[in-house]
Formats: C-alpha cells, structure tokens, sequence
C-alpha cells in the first residue's frame, strides 16, 4: 500500500506534450520534457534528463546525464553521458564526459568530450 511518507523524498518531473515555458527551468531528480522549452534547463544535482520525441528546446541545457530525442537548439553542458537517439535533432555546442550519437540523428555541432578519471 502506498502512504504519504513514500513521497516525501520523491523527486521526478514531467513537462507534458502541450506544455510551453517561456523562461529558465530549474530542476532537482530525474526529469522528462515532452514541451517547448524556450530558456535554460538546469537538472541540479543527480539526475537525468530526457527530452521527448516532440520537444523542442532553445538555450542552454545544463545536467549530469541527457538523453535527446527531441529538438535542441543551443549549448548542453554534462557531467556525464549526453546521447543523442536516432529520432532527435541537435544543433550547436556540446560539452561532456561521454557522448553516444545513434545511427538517423541529426547533428550540427561543435562538440568536447573529455572522461573524468
């Protein structure tokens, strides 16, 4: 059975599919964007983020872990792995420990990756 205290240290949001912020996001845990995000994204501290098929986001990305399928436009900056699925698209400047580019995405980028031992 599920009480109150099982969500007392829960931390996951979700954008949905006709969501549409104007603006910068400030995120704590595990996110999915399925909006238009027109601003900054900031995930701090642990989490991942995950942009939908559908979503579309202009400025800058800044997380641990990203996985795109959607649209980017602008600079995502990680810690940890950016992938880049085979249904997204990206343009502009990546920076990151690891990236992983799936086969059919479409990629205009500058992009750094350096492992952090």
């Amino acid at each position: 059975m599920i009480d109150d205290r099982d969500f007392k240290d829960f931390n996951y949001n979700v954008l949905g599919a006709k969501s549409r912020i104007i603006g910068d996001l400030f995120l704590t845990g595990d996110s999915i964007v399925n909006a238009f995000v027109e601003g900054h994204i900031v995930v701090q501290g642990p989490g991942k983020l995950v942009l939908e098929r559908g979503s579309v986001v202009t400025g800058k990305i800044s997380a641990v872990d990203l996985e795109v399928f959607g649209t980017v436009v602008g600079e995502i900056e990680c810690s940890g792995l950016v992938a880049i699925r085979s249904s997204a698209r990206v343009e502009g400047t990546i920076r990151s420990d690891r990236l992983v580019i799936y086969p059919g995405a479409v990629v205009e980028m500058q992009a750094s990756c350096q492992e952090s031992t």
